[in-house]
C-alpha cells in the first residue's frame, strides 16, 4: 500500500532581498530534480521574508527532505505547520515549483495565524500559482 503524505512548512529567509530571486530560482532548479528522484512534489513560495513551502510524497521521502532541509543556510526558524494524509496530490506536474512573485492575502493570514489546517495552505498555494504572472 502506497501512503502518501502532505507537509507544509514555514520558515525565516536568511536572504537579502536583493538575493531572493535568483535564490527561489536555483531552489527550484535543483529541488526540481532531486524531488523527482526521490518522488516528492510540491510548490514553494518566499512572501515577506518567509518561505512556505508544501510537499507531497511517502512519509519516509518527507521526513528525509525536511531533516536535509535544516542544513540549508538560506532560512532558519523551520516550523512544520501541517501535515497529514493525502489520496492523491495537489502538486503532481512539478518535482517544485515556485510563482513568480508571492503575494497572497490569504498565505500572509496563514503564516501569521499559524494555522495547522492543511487544506487552507494547499488552497493557498494553489490559488497562488494559479494567478498569471
Amino acid at each position: 500500500m502506497n501512503t502518501l503524505d502532505q507537509l507544509v512548512y514555514c520558515s525565516r529567509s536568511r536572504l537579502a532581498p536583493d538575493d531572493e530571486a535568483a535564490a527561489m530560482v536555483d531552489i527550484v532548479h535543483v529541488a526540481a530534480f532531486l524531488n523527482a528522484r526521490n518522488g516528492v512534489t510540491g510548490a514553494l513560495a518566499l512572501q515577506d521574508g518567509v518561505f512556505v513551502q508544501c510537499l507531497e510524497g511517502s512519509p519516509t521521502a518527507l521526513d528525509i527532505l525536511m531533516l536535509h532541509l535544516h542544513f540549508d543556510e538560506r532560512h532558519e526558524e523551520i516550523e512544520v505547520m501541517a501535515r497529514g494524509r493525502i489520496e492523491r496530490r495537489a502538486f503532481p506536474a512539478w518535482g517544485m515549483t515556485a510563482p513568480a512573485q508571492a503575494q497572497c492575502g490569504v498565505l500572509s493570514r496563514l503564516i501569521a495565524q499559524r494555522s495547522d489546517d492543511l487544506t487552507a495552505w494547499r488552497g493557498a498555494m494553489g490559488a497562488l500559482l494559479a494567478e498569471p504572472a
